[in-house]
């Protein structure tokens, strides 16, 4: 078994282009300082948070769907999971049948609930494929960690931020307060802030501490999913 999950790995690799952009943006730092070369490695450095935010998105949501694909396959017992899996499969049919009145239209759309979902909520021991991976990941924006530690409370595991800052120890605090200031980061460069400003040193900061966080996510919530019968690193 690796050591990481495929997700993992993808994130790796998508990572590099924000290392190109970060060696770029270096070269030119070190060149005469003028104003010239300070809006371009500030342009730059702004430009790879935006990305590094869309990366780390990108990951647990890439990380998600992969569990929820290893649930099925794996045919994993329905009592393991919390209520909350199966509302999450089946949110958007549930919202649709919530916000009818009309007795035909609601009938109507408990039919497609029943034809797509049924084997998620009847009596069956075992979840089986196909289930919904999009509907369940949906809706997941803004990585904070809090945001993140909810996304996965969608399987039932609670226990999710113990067991990174047991992992991280030390470096917990500061690797989860870094993940929440690339999100605020980016959405004050989204918003025109000219004063979010970006640097080499800041973003080559920013990159050493998400890849940690995102390596520990990685082997804690693989972890969790192992003892669910559902291992998610191959």
């Amino acid at each position: 078994m690796t050591r990481y999950t495929s997700a993992y790995s993808r994130f790796t690799q998508r990572m590099a282009e924000i290392e190109s952009i970060l060696s770029v943006a270096r070269s030119i730092e070190r060149k005469r300082v003028s104003r010239s070369t300070l809006e371009q490695t500030n342009g730059l450095c702004r430009g790879a948070i935006v990305l590094l935010c869309s990366h780390i998105e990108g990951y647990i949501e890439d990380l998600a769907s992969l569990a929820v694909f290893s649930v099925a396959e794996n045919h994993v017992p329905k009592r393991l999971l919390s209520p909350s899996f199966k509302y999450h499969l089946s949110r958007d049919l549930l919202a649709d049948i919530s916000a009818s009145t009309d007795p035909v239209t609601i009938a109507s759309k408990v039919k497609a609930f029943l034809s797509r979902d049924a084997h998620i909520w009847d009596s069956s021991v075992h979840f089986s494929p196909p289930l919904p991976v999009e509907t369940f990941v949906g809706r997941f924006a803004t990585p904070t960690h809090e945001n993140i530690r909810r996304f996965f409370g969608r399987f039932g595991y609670s226990e999710f931020g113990g067991d990174l800052a047991s992992q991280l120890r030390s470096d917990f605090h500061i690797c989860t307060n870094m993940v929440d200031q690339v999100v605020a980061q980016r959405n004050k460069i989204a918003h025109g802030d000219v004063l979010a400003y970006g640097t080499p040193t800041d973003l080559a900061e920013m990159c050493s501490l998400v890849r940690l966080y995102c390596r520990y996510a990685d082997q804690v919530v693989g972890n969790w999913f192992r003892g669910k019968g559902c291992p998610i690193r191959s």
